[in-house]
C-alpha cells in the first residue's frame, strides 16, 4: 500500500490515507473499524472471500467478477455508498453466503447491503448449504437486486435459499426493508430451504412469481409483490427448482424438502397480472407443508380475473 498519495487508475481502494493497488490487498489490511473506499471500478479475476469483518464504500464505483463476486463464510460484509456489484457471466449470484455446521454459531456469516447498492447476477444473494445446514446466516437488504438469466438461459432468482438447508433452528434470517427492491426474470425470492424472512415495505417483482416457497417462515408487514408472467397453473412438482406460476405467492408442498411453512401477512399489495394471487399445491403423495397462514391485512388482486386463492385440497 501507499501513504498520502492521490488515487490514480492503478489504485483501486483506500483506507483513510492508505492506498491499495487492489481491493484484495485492502481486504487483507482492513480491520473491523476500517472502511475500504473504492477509488476506481474493480474487475476481479476471482471471487473475494470474506472471513472477517469487511466494510466497503463503493463510492460511485462498481465491482465485477465472472461469478460469485463475494463469498462470505465466517465473516461480515457491509456495503455502503452507491455502486453495482455484478456477475459478468451470471451463474450463481453477486453474493454467496455459507453458514456454520455449529448450531451455537450466531451471526457467523452476515451481509448488509445499503440502499445505494445494486446487486446484479443470476441471483443477488445466494444462500448455500454446508452439509445440509446453514447456521448463523443473517442478511439485511436495503438495496436493489436485478436477477437476470444465467449463461445457459435459466431464469434468475432475486434471493435464493438452497433446498438442502434443513436446519429449522438458527436458520438463515433475511430482513428486507422499505428501500429494498427486487426485479427478477424468474422468482423474486425462492425459499427452497429453511429460512426466516421479515419483509417491511419492500418491492418484489418476478416473472414466474414474486415469492416462491417450499420451506421457511415469512412475516410480511407491508410491501408490493407482483407476479408479472403468464399463467402457468396448474403446475406440478419440481425437485430441482420450482416451475413458473405467474402468481404473487407460490407455495409448493413437496415432501422432498423440509417444508414447515409459516406465513403471516399484516399488510401489503399482492398482485398477479395473469394468474391466481396465492397459489398452493402439493407434489405427488404429499399433504400440505403449510403449518400456518394468517392474513390480517393487505390487498389481493388478480388483474386477469383469476381466483385470488387457489389452494390444494389438503390445505
Amino acid at each position: 500500500c501507499f501513504d498520502h498519495v492521490s488515487a490514480s487508475e492503478s489504485i483501486q481502494a483506500r483506507i483513510g490515507n492508505r492506498y491499495f493497488d487492489t481491493i484484495e490487498s485492502a481486504i487483507i489490511a482492513t480491520s473491523s473499524d476500517d472502511v475500504i473506499v473504492l477509488t476506481n471500478n474493480v474487475v476481479l479475476e476471482k471471487s473475494l472471500n470474506i472471513n472477517k469483518t469487511v466494510n466497503i464504500d463503493l463510492n460511485n464505483h462498481n465491482i465485477e467478477a465472472k461469478e460469485k463476486v463475494f463469498i462470505i463464510q465466517g465473516g461480515s460484509l457491509k456495503l455502503t455508498g452507491n455502486g453495482i456489484v455484478s456477475e459478468s457471466m451470471p451463474n450463481y449470484g453477486a453474493i454467496m453466503l455459507l453458514g456454520s455446521n455449529d448450531l451455537s454459531k450466531t451471526e457467523f456469516s452476515t451481509v448488509s447491503v445499503g440502499s445505494g447498492i445494486t446487486l446484479k447476477g443470476w441471483s443477488g444473494i445466494f444462500v448455500n448449504h454446508l452439509n445440509n445446514t446453514a447456521y448463523g446466516i443473517n442478511i439485511n437488504m436495503d438495496g436493489t437486486i436485478e436477477a437476470v438469466n444465467d449463461i445457459n438461459g435459466g431464469t434468475g432468482v432475486g434471493i435464493y435459499v438452497n433446498g438442502n438447508i434443513k436446519n429449522d433452528d438458527n436458520c438463515p434470517i433475511i430482513n428486507l426493508s422499505k428501500s429494498a427492491k427486487i426485479i427478477s426474470s424468474g422468482n423474486g425470492i425462492y425459499s427452497a430451504g429453511c429460512s426466516s424472512y421479515n419483509i417491511n415495505g419492500s418491492y418484489i417483482n418476478g416473472v414466474e412469481s414474486a415469492i416462491a416457497i417450499k420451506s421457511g417462515s415469512f412475516n410480511i408487514l407491508d410491501g408490493t409483490f407482483i407476479g408479472r408472467g403468464p399463467d402457468k397453473t396448474p403446475t406440478g412438482e419440481n425437485n430441482n427448482g420450482i416451475n413458473a406460476s405467474g402468481s404473487s405467492i407460490q407455495i409448493e408442498s413437496n415432501s422432498n424438502y423440509n417444508g414447515n411453512i409459516n406465513i403471516n401477512i399484516k399488510g401489503g399489495s399482492f398482485i398477479s397480472k395473469n394468474s391466481s394471487v396465492i397459489y398452493e399445491y402439493t407434489s405427488k403423495n404429499s399433504l400440505t407443508s403449510v403449518n400456518s397462514f394468517n392474513i390480517d391485512g393487505g390487498n389481493f388482486n388478480s388483474e386477469s380475473g383469476n381466483d385470488v386463492f387457489s389452494l390444494s385440497d389438503s390445505f
